[in-house]
């Protein structure tokens, strides 16, 4: 079997990846497939954990910055009640 990717054997492209990938032929091929299969599980994972804390630090955020502006709806109130005070003097 002469090709030239993962899992075809040592010096034909498939690298030194385990005994399994050494010996080239369907099962290295085989070996390979389930490997990289593996590994895109594993990103699959890594990327859905990540997105969930980012929309959780989002929903954070949101929450901080909703705080934030009644907070600072508060102040202008008070503001304008010494505005107003100040002005009836």
């Amino acid at each position: 079997m002469s090709g030239s990717g993962s899992g075809t054997g040592v010096g034909h492209g498939g690298g030194a990846g385990g005994s399994i990938r050494e010996a080239g032929g369907a099962l290295g091929m085989a070996g390979a497939v389930r490997e990289e299969e593996y590994f895109r599980r594993e990103q699959k994972e890594q990327l859905d954990n990540l997105k969930s804390k980012l929309e959780a630090d989002i929903s954070q955020r949101q929450k901080e910055v909703e705080d934030h502006e009644k907070v600072l709806e508060q102040h202008q109130q008070r503001l304008e009640e010494i505005d107003r005070a100040l002005s009836q003097k």
